[in-house]
């Protein structure tokens, strides 16, 4: 068989590699857990020249940083989860993203998951935010990796206008079962009532 799409062929290698670490969850969670310091903790130290986490592998693995991931390696319930971005196993709605950001990356049972966040509604007079894009899902994907819906403008002040809808954000990456509602675009946000 010869794989043509670059869509297919990413993933491909992302599901194969979080189904095999969501493969390892009930071996790992069955081991006793060590005292010591943990290798999230460490790489989450080591992450930036600052050591204070706040570089990719902390955002990543847990880190006090300002990115999105928080929360360091998760495992149980039949899933691995790497901070908010990641999942592999069973992780229907999960990884989504909230308030215009982007959704993550999820591979195994992903119903519903990995979908940018929708955009807030604008302030009086303002325009509503962006909705996020969609991450990437591979496995059972239905409705997953979709952009997040535009936030809708603000009302319009006295003697005004409303604010313009926010755009939907673009869809994600979709490989596998039930991609016909997966990796949509979002739906633009409606303008402000005036």
């Amino acid at each position: 068989m010869r794989i043509r799409s670059w869509k297919l062929r990413l993933g491909l290698v992302v599901s194969t590699t979080l189904l095999g670490a969501g493969a390892l969850a009930p071996i790992a969670s069955a081991a006793p857990a060590a005292p010591a310091v943990q290798p999230a903790q460490v790489l989450a130290h080591h992450g930036s020249g600052s050591g204070n986490g706040s570089g990719p592998l902390g955002k990543i693995f847990g880190g006090s940083g300002s990115g999105s991931g928080t929360g360091g390696v998760k495992i149980g319930q039949g899933s691995v989860r790497v901070g908010d971005n990641v999942c592999a196993g069973r992780c229907n709605g999960t990884v989504n993203g909230t308030n215009g950001s982007g959704g993550g990356i999820c591979a195994g049972l992903c119903n519903g998951s990995a979908n940018g966040g929708d955009g807030t509604t604008g302030p009086v007079g303002g325009n509503g935010t962006d909705g996020g894009k969609g991450g990437v899902c591979a496995g059972v994907c239905h409705g997953s990796a979709n952009g997040g819906n535009g936030g809708n403008g603000g009302a319009a002040p006295p003697g005004g206008d409303g604010g313009d809808g926010g755009r939907g954000g673009n869809g994600g990456i979709c490989v596998g079962v039930g991609c016909e509602s997966s990796g949509l675009g979002g739906r633009g946000g409606d303008g402000g009532d005036g």
